[in-house]
């Protein structure tokens, strides 16, 4: 990557049937950057969508130049579509975002403030969960679920919205294919010592469309990645593996 190439913030998000949404979210995020006088790109895995997601993205490429696509054939999963945009992003920050609206890009100021100190990661926790009363005591079930097994403390650690150095969310490996990836990622982390700090976030209605989320399968997928990366996490702090 050469210096030309290199932009100073990317932000990446999933899509999957967000035909709805997708428009403005990047549209919001384009105007984002463009307010805070960053030069970046916005990169937007179409993870199979069987909507038209792809075809509103290639539309909007002729209108936002910096708008980088990357395409699965097949729907792969939340995690591995968060994976191939990271991957094909270039900025010296990754901003990682949800593509159905429900985060207000205009607070990544806030997130950018909290690098101090030698913060690594600024993530965001929802002030407020726009969600069903389900998903919030889920969500809150899970924040209890990893203090008990890895001891680390988060108002919200599976929240999507997060700032991180760019190479340092490059060199992770990103093992889970679906929900569970920004929790997995921020162990990782966590595990590799890294700093972290968190911002409060709003969040908003969703602007149209239905989430792609399952909670019972969710909650039995989460609970057994969950498990298997205690394990792993174990043996690497004893030497027992060379990396996460």
């Amino acid at each position: 990557m050469t210096a030309e190439d290199k932009m100073e913030v990317s932000i990446v998000m999933p899509a999957y049937n967000e035909e709805e949404n997708i428009e403005a979210t990047v549209r919001a995020c384009a105007d984002a950057l463009r307010t805070m006088g960053k030069r970046g790109e916005v990169v937007v895995t179409n993870d199979g969508s069987r909507d038209s997601t792809l075809e509103r993205l290639q539309r909007l490429s002729g209108e936002v130049p910096n708008l980088v696509i990357v395409n699965h054939e097949k729907n792969l999963g939340y995690g591995a579509a968060v994976k191939s945009a990271v991957t094909a992003s270039k900025g010296d920050y990754i901003v990682t975002i949800d593509s159905d609206g429900q985060f207000d890009i205009n607070e990544l100021p806030n997130f950018f403030g909290g690098f101090v100190n030698g913060t690594q990661v600024v993530t965001g926790y929802r002030k407020k969960k726009n969600d069903t009363l389900f998903r919030v005591f889920a969500n809150r079930g899970l924040n209890g679920l990893i203090t008990a097994l890895f001891g680390a403390r988060f108002n919200d650690i599976n929240c999507a919205f997060r700032v991180y150095k760019g190479e340092l969310l490059r060199a992770v490996n990103i093992e889970s294919r679906g929900y569970q990836a920004p929790s997995e990622i921020m162990l990782k982390l966590l595990n590799m010592g890294c700093s972290v700090r968190e911002v409060g976030v709003s969040h908003l209605p969703r602007g149209g469309g239905s989430s792609a989320l399952r909670p019972f399968r969710a909650i039995v997928q989460m609970t057994a990645f969950l498990v298997y990366l205690k394990m792993k996490i174990v043996l690497y702090r004893k030497g027992m593996l060379n990396s996460l």
